[in-house]
């Protein structure tokens, strides 16, 4: 199972998804394609009853998570589409992203991000 957005390059392999948080990603997505109210998505997306936060995790789990990367991509994607966040050029957007994901993994493996 993979998630892909090709407005934003974003591209996320959801193969380690258990069944819950499969079962939670495919609700997401048809509340992205229902245009639902965009608080309403992060308050289910984010909120205590998401399954990013079922585990014992500490927070840089929680925000290296694929589900929770991919949450996140629909949620600022919604909230482009429903006028709420402006948009950024594709080629920029796609380089900072990446760029931030490379600052991500250094931090990651230096132990700056504990």
């Amino acid at each position: 199972m993979k998630y892909e957005n090709p407005r934003s390059d974003v591209k996320i392999d959801l193969g380690s998804l258990n069944d819950v948080e499969k079962r939670f990603y495919l609700q997401a997505m048809k509340k992205v394609k229902q245009n639902t109210d965009w608080f309403e998505f992060d308050d289910f997306a984010f909120g205590m009853r998401s399954p990013l936060f079922s585990r014992n995790k500490s927070d840089l789990d929680v925000l290296l998570d694929p589900l929770y990367l991919a949450l996140e991509d629909m949620s600022l994607s919604l909230g482009i589409r429903l006028g709420w966040i402006a948009r950024a050029g594709k080629r920029r957007h796609s380089g900072q992203v990446r760029n931030a994901k490379a600052e991500q993994r250094v931090l990651v493996g230096s132990g700056k991000g504990r």
